[in-house]
């Protein structure tokens, strides 16, 4: 029976067509690689060639599978804070919306060229020319729109339709925006502040600044930086394949939903598929963390502050507030912490099993866990949903603000701010709040119900439409008129200009009319030679 049915799976993958499908994902972070990595492997199980340009690859796929190897990208992301550097990014202090673009993209925005000039990339640009390989998709990431565009259209030609794809909750530097789906700023947070979906006025007022500015900033460094590749790289006439690049993209694939930030009107070519990372099947916990998490007779609190900030680069002050608040935790909890420096974390009291590489999703599925004390990266967001525990929220960077705003509307965590840290008890506090307050856990049960019911069709909806993109040529009939549009004529503010126009010339010609009419009808000669 299970020969029949892995025949009869055989035959329909047969039956349809292979594509050979061409990603571009450069972010060194395993975080926003996941979900990738996902739907790569659930690609080639279809069929599909798959090409894949990545900091992660992907164990124990062979067949149909080209990886290009660019995780020597992970050198530039400081891993202490000490690491300090020119080409570094310092991934272990916090960087506020208004220096992201200084402080993050400065690299973000070189990331791609330096990956595109790496020997490995050149290895596969002769693969491609040489064999002549024709992409019948290409997949690019949100940040890197007009650098992998351009790429794309160099390897196969501008006829490959582009898939963005978003490991945060918007496809932001024009995922969106040129897409059709235009963000109204007085209703949606902007991805790097710390609002909510009902702001107040002077909220309203900065989240359209940020929106504007810090967006704006950002789509221009990272096309000038495209530009200049293309220029230097080969010749100055192909700076010309960066053109169009943000207002050509077929499709827009988020890798979240409304659930983790909040309901937006989206054009029918912007899908929201849900966590794509969430795993079917567990990996089999380590014996000894797995006895640690069972032997909790009231529960367990989870200490992880990512994959890339690291609790071993706290301050050793800030380190003590957490080593005095979990010493003094109720006799039968007990602490599971992620420390990257290995070892035992120095002074830590007999309730905490420090571990150097924290298997998150088996260890939230533990039904003894309590709390999560995350950073609020959106993939460690939708872990604790799914598998339904509490957080606390010590947001650093990027949309990590918006993650722990969010978990804090929803009823579902409190947040402490890095410079809170340094307080024992805005840490007592926070966690308190989540550990012995039943209301957290109800909230978050109830959500991760209603999460469960989307991320269960998350990665087969993402295959198909990547499958539909490519079988088609295109998304052209997906794509609304307001994808040309801007802001001025999004609001119809160029109607009102029209009507408030011809409104005042309509009141100048009735004021015109009515002096002539006072003057030529209801005023006598005798009056006017009174008057004159």
């Amino acid at each position: 029976m299970m020969i029949l049915g892995s025949l009869l799976i055989t035959l329909l993958l047969a039956s349809g067509h292979a594509y050979n499908i061409l990603i571009i994902h450069p972010t060194p972070s395993y975080s926003h690689q996941q979900p990738v990595m996902v739907l790569t492997e659930s690609l080639i199980k279809r069929g599909h060639q798959l090409y894949v340009v990545s900091t992660n690859a992907v164990p124990g796929l062979e067949k149909n599978y080209t990886y290009v190897d660019v995780s020597f990208m992970y050198k530039y992301l400081a891993t202490k804070s000490e690491d300090k550097g020119e080409e570094n990014v310092n991934l272990q202090v916090q960087h506020t919306k208004w220096n992201v673009p200084s402080a993050l993209f400065t690299l973000y925005s070189k990331m791609a060229a330096m990956e595109f000039n790496s020997t490995q990339f050149s290895k596969f640009y002769e693969q491609v020319r040489r064999d002549k390989i024709k992409f019948d998709v290409a997949l690019m990431e949100t940040f890197f729109i007009s650098s992998s565009c351009a790429m794309i259209r160099h390897l196969g030609g501008y006829d490959v339709p582009t898939i963005v794809i978003s490991t945060i909750p918007h496809a932001v530097c024009g995922g969106e925006d040129n897409s059709g789906s235009i963000d109204h700023p007085s209703y949606l947070p902007f991805w790097l502040s710390s609002y909510t979906d009902r702001m107040n006025i002077w909220q309203k007022i900065d989240n359209w600044l940020s929106k504007f500015f810090i967006d704006g900033t950002l789509k221009n460094m990272l096309e000038s930086a495209a530009r200049n590749y293309f220029r230097e790289a080969y010749s100055p006439e192909y700076e010309t394949l960066v053109d169009g690049c943000w207002s050509n993209m077929s499709l827009s694939i988020i890798t979240s939903n409304f659930l983790y930030n909040y309901p937006r009107l989206l054009a029918p070519n912007v899908v929201e598929t849900g966590p794509m990372h969430i795993k079917k099947e567990l990996e089999k916990l380590p014996q000894s963390i797995e006895d640690w998490l069972d032997g909790a007779e009231l529960g367990v609190v989870l200490f992880s502050l990512g994959s890339n900030m690291q609790s071993a680069s706290l301050p050793e002050s800030v380190r003590s507030n957490f080593l005095k608040y979990f010493a003094q935790l109720p006799a039968g909890y007990r602490v599971v912490w992620k420390w990257e420096a290995g070892g035992k974390v120095p002074g830590q009291s007999d309730n905490i099993l420090a571990i150097k590489w924290s298997p998150q999703q088996s260890i939230l599925a533990h039904p003894k866990l309590k709390v999560f004390i995350t950073q609020g990266g959106l993939q460690s967001f939708q872990e604790a949903v799914h598998y339904g525990v509490p957080t606390v929220g010590i947001p650093w960077f990027g949309d990590q603000e918006m993650n722990v705003a969010k978990m804090i509307d929803a009823g579902i965590g409190t947040r402490i701010l890095p410079k809170e840290l340094q307080s024992y008890e805005k840490i007592k506090s926070a966690i308190d709040a989540v550990l012995y307050d039943d209301g957290y856990m109800k909230n978050m049960k109830r959500l991760s119900a209603i999460s469960q019911d989307f991320t269960s069709q998350a990665v087969d909806k993402a295959v198909f439409w990547v499958e539909h993109v490519a079988r088609f040529g295109g998304a052209s009939h997906l794509r609304p008129s307001t994808a040309v549009a801007t802001y001025f004529e999004f609001f119809c503010y160029d109607i009102i200009s029209v009507i408030l126009i011809l409104s005042l010339i309509l009141l100048y010609l009735v004021k015109l009319a009515y002096k002539f009419l006072l003057d030529s009808v209801f005023l006598s000669p005798k009056i006017k030679r009174k008057i004159s």
